[in-house]
């Protein structure tokens, strides 16, 4: 490895960039005329390629990069077809310029910038930000480590990566999301791709949510203190993030650390939830070297600790929780090539998971009486990703990773009279997989651009453990080999810009899914939603599905509406049955098996109005209706009709925002395929008032959430766990 990198080092250092015949373009504020600073100019990849100085402009080279996409902080994102004669690109300013703004790309590729937003809810853990973005919902067992859902859709059927880096979770009973390794000031963006129109980059049909975080940047030096204090339930967040370069800003370093301990929160009408503390710390690391040649080398490295996490919801609780990721990626200046490559990373990660349940009441509980059962569970992956470019304004991707994982289960009886056991629930189980996609762009006009991606993949499924691969061969009276499948997705996508305010844009995705590691070679893994035992099936067929959705919108200056109807069709649907030969009334078992067909549709509403300069509105409704056509009942865990509206006043350096969160009544339960039970609709209005200090260097954010103290629980919460009730926390940020 140490002489790939070398070898790709000195690569970098003597590779010239063609001369470029550039122009001067100058970004400017749409409102005021006065010039953008440090608005970041990328090409279609999302790759940057330089910021615009001090009076708002940059050069570029227009025949190399025809189309570009600017951003900056507090204006909304714009896609530019770029010509020789072009001078000056205006952007509009974002409707809310509170400094917590993060951006929400909801299609990578999409030239509308509706598909570009800032969500305006103050949030102190990442899960939290996703749970207030538009087809986005957590499942939730507690108060740490909500499991993000987009449109219907978790887990195995979902691409949840950091930096497009897979990263596998290691508890088996899902109490360590990927989200909770990325912090709020380390993320830079993120890309949600609810369609999965993204198959070429991210190898599946399937919902794509990526954690971009914050990479180092060409600045002699900037810091920025957060000291973060809520009631009831203690919580305290303290975190600092600098950067730092030399004079020739070739040389960058970012570096940030974060520490959050909470006890146990307190629900509506005053009543504590036990067993919802935590504490955890956060590192994060990153360096840049730019060489002569605009080439450049990123090495970026982060650790997550995590300890002594209540899960109110679960049989018991997460001791430690740690996760340690790299990644060295080599970027390769644009140039006059046909054929080119654009960046190389590698990366690695470590993930290990601890629970135990020994301040738990195991006598007198339900399911798993009278014994204590520690548990572990690690994964450890390696991949690489290679991206660059062909003629034709066609993209191609290569992606490769291999990724082991193991979990293991003690059983301690507290009766001297039985014996203990010990069972894996992972064993030696790994994944390799490698595949190829191909983007394609064609402008049928200039109104008009239509995309096109493939991929196909490879992936093999295996266990090397002989004692544990015989407990499937015993289970399915089968010989076990490796499971090894080709698969393909594809995907094609339309947008018409009709004029300046109206655009029309749809999306058919094709989409084949192996069975992950779970559904393959888990044993014995509990299930807290339908209160059965999982074991994996070698076996499954491949799971395929066909997704469709069409958006409008129409926008100017100061209002806009955005419309999503989506429908996905899924053939051999993987999910659990029961299994009668190995159940009794004591332990319920269930097998993984294709089950047959199932649907979910739904709609999404955002409509964003600025009354004036000072006051503005936000409203958001979503919808699913999933159905599981074998059995002829509703999918399980599935969000009701809900929403969000919210108004916010701006007033020189202040910004108060209410809002009231709302669901309606959830009434389509699963009742064969699981236990879930109905839930009640509710409305909690929560209050926000924000003023910065010192010409912006310091601000301070008072947040009062649950204002009438409601007693309520969301759908997707496991174990109908209930919600915070009022809360007030109080957050101060200082950069210099």
């Amino acid at each position: 490895m140490r002489t790939i990198i070398c070898f790709l080092a000195l690569f970098i250092i003597g590779l010239e960039q063609a001369p470029a015949q550039e122009i001067a373009v100058r970004v400017l504020d749409k409102i005021t005329d006065e010039p953008v600073i440090r608005a970041h100019v990328m090409d279609e990849d999302g790759t940057v390629l330089t910021v615009t100085d001090i009076d708002g402009y940059f050069s570029i080279n227009p025949d190399k990069h025809a189309h570009i996409q600017l951003t900056a902080v507090g204006y909304s994102a714009l896609h530019v077809h770029l010509s020789t004669d072009t001078e000056v690109i205006y952007l509009n300013p974002a409707i809310f310029k509170d400094s917590k703004e993060l951006m929400v790309v909801a299609n990578k590729d999409g030239d509308n910038n509706v598909h570009a937003y800032h969500n305006q809810k103050a949030s102190t853990e990442m899960a939290e930000f996703l749970d207030n973005i538009d087809g986005v919902s957590t499942n939730k067992r507690g108060a740490f480590g909500w499991e993000p859902v987009v449109r219907g859709q978790s887990d195995q059927r979902m691409n949840l990566v950091i930096d497009g880096m897979q990263v596998f979770k290691a508890c088996v009973d899902k109490m360590d999301p990927i989200t909770s390794y990325v912090e709020t000031n380390n993320l830079s963006k993120l890309e949600i791709d609810k369609s999965g129109t993204g198959v070429a980059q991210n190898g599946t049909g399937n919902s794509t949510v990526n954690l971009v975080t914050q990479k180092a940047e060409s600045n002699l030096f900037s810091m920025e203190v957060n000291a973060t204090y809520r009631m009831p339930d203690q919580f305290r967040n303290f975190s600092i993030t600098g950067n730092t370069s030399d004079a020739s800003g070739r040389n960058a370093v970012r570096f940030s650390g974060s520490y959050k301990k909470a006890e146990d929160f307190t629900a509506g009408n005053r009543q504590t939830i036990n067993n919802t503390q935590y504490e955890k710390l956060n590192l994060n690391l990153s360096y840049r070297h730019t060489f002569p040649s605009r080439h450049s080398i990123e090495a970026g490295y982060i650790t997550d600790k995590a300890y002594d996490i209540g899960y109110p919801a679960l049989l018991m609780d997460a001791t430690k929780a740690l996760a340690d990721i790299g990644q060295i990626q080599f970027n390769f200046a644009s140039s006059d090539r046909k054929y080119q490559i654009k960046s190389i990373q590698l990366y690695a990660n470590s993930i290990r998971h601890t629970m135990d349940d020994y301040s738990r009441d195991v006598a007198n509980r339900p399911v798993m009486r009278g014994m204590h059962m520690p548990m572990y569970g690690e994964t450890t992956t390696f991949g690489a990703r290679f991206n660059g470019s062909l003629p034709k304004n066609t993209q191609w991707y290569l992606n490769s990773y291999t990724s082991e994982a193991y979990g293991d289960m003690e059983m301690n009886s507290l009766d001297p009279g039985v014996q203990d056991m010990f069972i894996y629930n992972l064993d030696e189980v790994k994944t390799n997989e490698v595949n190829f996609g191909l983007r394609h762009r064609f402008e049928l006009s200039n109104s008009l651009l239509f995309k096109l991606e493939e991929n196909v993949r490879f992936k093999s499924l295996r266990t090397d453990s002989d004692n544990y691969g015989s407990f499937f061969e015993g289970l399915y009276d089968r010989d076990l080999t490796p499971r090894n499948k080709f698969l393909l997705s594809a995907s094609g996508s339309l947008l018409w810009l009709m004029n300046n305010q109206w655009s029309i844009s749809g999306n058919l995705v094709y989409s084949e899914r192996m069975g992950n590691h779970m559904e393959l070679f888990g044993h014995y893994i509990y299930n807290y939603v339908d209160g059965y035992f999982y074991d994996g099936n070698p076996w499954l067929k491949t799971e395929r599905s066909i997704n469709a959705d069409v958006n409008t919108t129409w926008e100017n200056e100061r209002h806009s509406l955005s419309v999503t109807l989506f429908h996905k069709q899924y053939f051999n649907y993987i999910d659990g049955i029961l299994a009668d030969n190995v159940s009794t009334p004591a332990f319920q078992f269930k097998q993984y098996a294709n089950v047959g067909d199932a649907t979910i549709s739904g709609f999404e509403i955002r409509s964003i109005n600025k009354i004036s300069h000072q006051i503005s509105f936000d409203n958001r409704i979503s919808y699913l209706y999933a159905q599981n056509q074998t059995l002829d009942e509703p999918l399980p865990l599935i969000p009701p009709l809900k929403g969000n509206n919210s108004v916010h006043f701006h007033h020189k350096q202040n910004m108060i925002m209410a809002e009231v969160e709302w669901a309606a009544a959830q009434n389509r339960i699963a009742e064969t395929a699981s236990n879930e039970d109905k839930t009640e609709a509710y409305a909690i209005l929560n209050f926000t008032y924000e003023r910065t200090w010192m010409n912006g260097s310091l601000s301070s954010i008072l947040s009062i959430n649950n204002l009438l103290d409601d007693y309520y629980h969301t759908h997707t919460s496991i174990g109908n766990v209930p919600e915070a009730g009022r809360n007030v926390m109080l957050s101060i940020r200082y950069q210099f």
